[in-house]
């Protein structure tokens, strides 16, 4: 069982990991277009951006598709679509596009 993580800490951690390079991209269909991180078309920088922007009412929360017991996070701010989990220590984004 994953501990819960609110609004605030999962932007704090997704920050950090974008910052420290310290990321895995989910391997899916699409990639190249559903992740603009993992094809390199944005940078950290921007992503870091985008997510410091958020607030509380541009973040949801969803049981992973196939592990229902981790959470996903999503984030929408401005025409952007930030998907991510965590798995202790690891910060997992699955889609990062526009």
């Amino acid at each position: 069982m994953t501990k819960k993580i609110g609004f605030k800490e999962a932007k704090r951690r997704a920050i950090e990991a974008l910052r420290d390079k310290t990321y895995e991209v989910e391997t899916r269909r699409e990639i190249e277009t559903k992740n603009l991180l993992y094809s390199n078309a944005v940078s950290e920088e921007e992503i870091i951006d985008v997510i410091s922007k958020c607030r509380g009412q541009d973040h949801e929360m969803r049981p992973h598709h196939m592990v229902k017991t981790v959470d996903v996070h999503i984030l929408r701010k401005e025409d952007w679509y930030i998907k991510f989990y965590f798995l202790d220590p690891n910060t997992i984004f699955i889609s990062v596009h526009r």
